[in-house]
């Protein structure tokens, strides 16, 4: 979540004399800067103005304008799948804008993208589609090095979608507004004439795991599956650690987010990716076990652990970028084969999957590369090409 909350548990541990003081300026905070502290669309300085393209990570694009039903105007990014993914540093193309279908259920036309040949759209119209809901800070450019791992190397359509008030989209984030954006932005991928037919898969990171999954659970016939990471049971359930001193008002918070619920409404059949770091140090991992327990209550099969090791040196590097040396300095050897045995423990239940990452945590746990060689043999369920 956010990097401003840790900045009001500093505050609220001054002294003494300040403690009532600190208590009322709390409750204000939350409950009318909630969306504020929730949504730091402008952390880090700079992410309203400075959104970098796929074109900056050789991707080809549509520059998309997507109009929600509250009439704002959203920015958005797609990339389609071709028979090669070309290197295209330095060539920029206008790409058109696509408005929503109507309300009366009569669509607008679309212009398949021009330079795509008839076997490049059968191509794209195989593969499957992910959007991608980012986290709370940042905007959708921070994001593009993991869409490039879609994109390249799972040979996904990728969608990446900037919410209200982030990045160059208009309007400001809410709840509400949110869940909108990202119908607007599933109605777009379902009424695409190269997308309509191809599965489509939810990638959301802390909050934009709550989102993915409000998501399925309102269109749980459309979304073919899910990938989530370090994402809470809700946001009221969150306040007790993130902020502990304002636990006796978390009645007050009205962006809820309610993971817990939204999660029994999706089909059990629905395969789910579950990815969690075990450092995490914003959201307790205890939510997301919490998560995997009540996706996995109602499935019949039993529940299967595996155990899967890193090569040495990556796992020595992780764990000590992690603050957790696996050995003493004076002993090289030692420490490789200590962190030959440290692994990641996997479990299997039907369709869902779940990985943790004992040195992960919220910000990093997608930087592991275990994590994206599980994500790649959790989209190969979806290949539809040999």
């Amino acid at each position: 979540m956010g990097s401003f909350i840790p900045s009001l548990q500093t505050f609220a541990k001054g002294s003494a004399s300040f403690l009532a003081g600190t208590a009322a300026l709390g409750v204000g905070l939350l409950y009318y800067g909630q969306n504020y502290m929730i949504y730091p669309s402008g952390f880090p300085p700079g992410s309203r103005t400075n959104i970098a393209t796929p074109l900056e990570y050789n991707m080809i694009y549509q520059d998309l304008t997507l109009e929600t039903s509250d009439g704002l105007k959203l920015k958005a990014y797609l990339m389609l799948q071709r028979r090669e993914v070309p290197v295209v540093t330095g060539v920029y193309r206008q790409q058109h804008q696509f408005v929503p279908p109507k309300v009366d259920g009569q669509s607008r036309d679309i212009t398949v993208d021009e330079e795509m040949d008839e076997e490049d759209q059968q191509i794209a119209s195989s593969r499957p589609t992910v959007i991608i809901f980012h986290a709370n800070a940042g905007n959708l450019g921070h994001r593009l090095p993991l869409a490039r791992l879609f994109y390249e190397q799972m040979r996904c359509n990728v969608v990446m979608l900037s919410y209200r008030g982030y990045g160059m989209s208009e309007g400001s984030p809410s709840e509400a507004g949110l869940r909108i954006d990202a119908q607007t932005t599933l109605d777009f991928v379902r009424d695409h004439p190269l997308m309509r037919s191809t599965k489509i898969i939810l990638y959301g990171q802390s909050i934009g795991g709550a989102v993915s999954i409000d998501l399925a659970s309102q269109n749980p016939q459309v979304i073919h599956a899910l990938i989530l990471e370090n994402t809470f049971l809700s946001i009221p359930q969150l306040i007790p650690s993130v902020v502990p001193y304002l636990s006796p008002v978390s009645f007050l918070c009205h962006q809820n987010w309610n993971s817990s619920e939204s999660l029994t409404k999706i089909p059990s059949e629905t395969p789910m990716l579950m990815l969690s770091g075990l450092q995490d140090e914003v959201v307790p991992p205890l939510h997301m076990k919490r998560l995997w327990e009540i996706a996995t209550e109602s499935i019949k099969e039993s529940e299967i652990e595996l155990f899967e090791s890193e090569e040495p040196e990556l796992a020595e590097l992780h764990a000590r970028r992690a603050g957790n040396p696996t050995s003493a300095e004076d002993n090289p050897q030692a420490s490789k084969e200590k962190a030959g045995s440290l692994g990641y423990r996997k479990l299997r239940r039907g369709s869902r999957w779940w990985m943790e990452f004992p040195f992960g945590k919220h910000n990093d746990t997608c930087t592991y590369r275990q994590y994206w060689v599980e994500v790649s043999q959790f989209i190969r369920q979806f290949d539809k090409i040999e």
